[in-house]
């Protein structure tokens, strides 16, 4: 009993965690990723790969369910919890010490598995339509969260359709988001797939009603751009590069003065500049040409890389108050109208990098009512 005690602690010390943010909750998942890490705990990448379910803010209803779904797929051990308040850094270690608490408790995990079981042979059973999420990683393996309709078996069905020269190819209908490592937090884009290229996008909110805002000082205006360039850094694969920001990030939110932040700023911007595999990598995916879309501000102009660039221009600007550089978020129908045109033609790795490049935040860039938003896409 000790040495199975022993191998349970080890294991817990080892948790991954799959974290959901829910809109305006961004400093909330910080505080939560801070935290795991300082346990030396890891960010699960899929549900099969996750110990632990965190949640970040309050999610409204529809992002709710999809917690529910991707909930049902994580393995056992397992535990989940729903952490609302940011600005309290005891309330986060709290929650987490239960998680931990949680896995170790094994009669706990018993009944668990024992409810999961009635679950299985209920949901088997039952003979209407099945909806559930599917797991791929930008490569096709395990790593993105989607929610699409599903064959017996939980296999997904492609349809047929015709090609650009006439042929008849599969199609795919595969949503991704919201719950989605690196992917904007309420944001759904529902992609038709021919192979593994997107012919067809359709973006959206979830929860557009449950709209929320913030109100955020120079330091955590500058935080937030470089947490987005820190998620389109991770999925462009450069390590170094996505834990750096992430310092730069952290030490903003802790509100150093503002001759530090500046200085870390500059330097980030520098070694940015200086990453030739990373330009190289990054130049001609998802350009936008001003006459592409005349609704679109000039800070989305450009390819991928020039808007990661801005990004740090921007969290600059921020903090140094200068308005010459600052330029005003787009609006979310506009960012969304933006990803749906640039993602066609792509394959899912790249409309990644294209999405987390538009830097979308629906907490801070939605300046138009819900109805607002639906009359400026409908025109």
């Amino acid at each position: 009993m000790g040495l199975r005690r022993r191998l349970a602690t080890l294991a817990v010390d080892a948790t991954h965690v799959l974290l959901v943010e829910a809109p305006g909750a961004w400093l909330t998942r910080v505080a939560i990723e801070r935290e795991i890490g300082r346990r030396g705990w890891r960010l699960a990448l899929s549900p099969a790969d996750a110990d632990a379910l965190v949640t970040a803010g309050t999610p409204g209803p529809q992002l709710s369910q999809r917690v529910e779904s991707v909930w049902e797929q994580l393995p056992g051990p397992r535990s989940r919890t729903v952490i609302a308040d940011h600005t309290d850094t005891a309330s986060v270690r709290t929650a987490l010490d239960m998680v931990a608490a949680e896995l170790l408790d094994p009669e706990r995990q018993i009944r668990d598995a024992r409810k999961r079981e009635g679950f299985a042979t209920d949901h088997m059973s039952d003979d209407s339509d099945m909806a559930g999420d599917m797991d791929m990683d930008m490569d096709g393996d395990s790593d993105m969260n989607m929610d699409m309709d599903m064959s017996p078996s939980g296999i997904p069905l492609a349809e047929g359709g015709d090609d650009r020269d006439g042929l008849e190819m599969d199609v795919l209908h595969l949503p991704l988001g919201p719950v989605l490592p690196y992917w904007p937090a309420g944001v759904v884009l529902r992609c038709t797939l021919q192979g593994d290229v997107v012919v067809a996008a359709e973006a959206s909110e979830v929860d557009e009603s449950d709209g929320v805002t913030m109100n955020l000082g120079p330091n955590e205006r500058a935080a937030l751009w470089c947490d987005q360039l820190a998620s389109l850094l991770a999925l462009s694969g450069w390590a170094d590069g996505h834990a750096a920001v992430r310092r730069v990030r952290d030490a903003l939110i802790d509100e150093p003065d503002a001759a530090v932040g500046t200085a870390l700023l500059d330097d980030l911007q520098r070694r940015l500049r200086r990453a030739r595999l990373l330009r190289w990598s990054l130049r001609g995916i998802g350009d936008l040409r001003p006459d592409d879309q005349p609704d679109a501000p000039a800070q989305l102009h450009g390819d991928v890389y020039q808007r990661l660039v801005r990004l740090a221009d921007q969290a600059r600007a921020e903090l140094t108050g200068d308005a010459a550089s600052s330029a005003p978020p787009a609006s979310v129908t506009v960012l969304l109208a933006v990803a749906e045109r640039l993602v066609v033609g792509l394959d899912l790795a790249a409309a990644r990098l294209v999405v987390a490049s538009l830097a979308i935040d629906i907490a801070s860039t939605s300046n138009l009512a819900p109805h607002q938003d639906e009359e400026a896409r409908d025109a």
